[in-house]
């Protein structure tokens, strides 16, 4: 079901997204959503993944970082820059709560070279048709990503009913390449 929004802001937008994401069986989307992600080649073949841990009703994808045949990376907020910082991970690892009480790696772990990304694994509210992802509103994706080598593929995960035909979006959204969701996998021409 593709859901029409009469969009008139991105806060609006996004207090429509969390409250439909609350009334979803996540757990059910997050795992058909995991299985996608699993067959797909751009995963299999990935080496360096980033990803996230998820907050509230985000999709989880946390089994997926129990592959040890990957090296796995979550961001940390950087408050002092408004930026992301990157470190690894192993499944298990201890993580910290920042402010907004989102999971992530301790601060006095090494940071990682973001040019050997193969796989960036975006959170978001929503997609569109074009790549463009609504987020939550604070930029820290946006100003990362252009930092990202050129081949690293950028995808993201969202309940088929969160994926619409378009989004507002702003001269610096950088869209992504793929979509997944739990019925269907959207390779984006962006």
């Amino acid at each position: 079901m593709n859901l029409s929004f009469n969009i008139q802001s991105k806060k609006t937008l996004r207090d429509c997204a969390k409250n439909l994401r609350n009334n979803l069986d996540m757990a059910d989307i997050s795992s058909k959503i995991l299985q996608n992600i699993k067959k797909q080649d751009f995963y299999t073949e990935a080496k360096h993944i980033l990803s996230f841990y998820p907050f509230n009703s985000e999709v989880d994808l946390k089994e997926l970082y129990k592959d040890e045949y990957k090296n796995w990376y979550l961001p940390r907020v950087e408050m002092t820059h408004k930026s992301l910082v990157i470190h690894g991970y192993k499944y298990g690892n201890s993580l910290v709560k920042n402010k907004w009480g989102v999971f992530e790696p301790c601060c006095d772990l090494d940071e990682a070279d973001i040019k050997h990304f193969d796989l960036i694994i975006i959170p978001a509210l929503m997609a569109d048709k074009n790549g463009h992802r609504l987020g939550y509103g604070a930029g820290f994706y946006d100003r990362f990503i252009p930092g990202l080598n050129k081949n690293c593929l950028k995808i993201v995960p969202v309940p088929e009913e969160l994926f619409v035909d378009s989004l507002p979006f702003d001269h610096w959204d950088i869209p992504v390449n793929i979509v997944v969701t739990e019925k269907n996998i959207y390779r984006l021409t962006n």
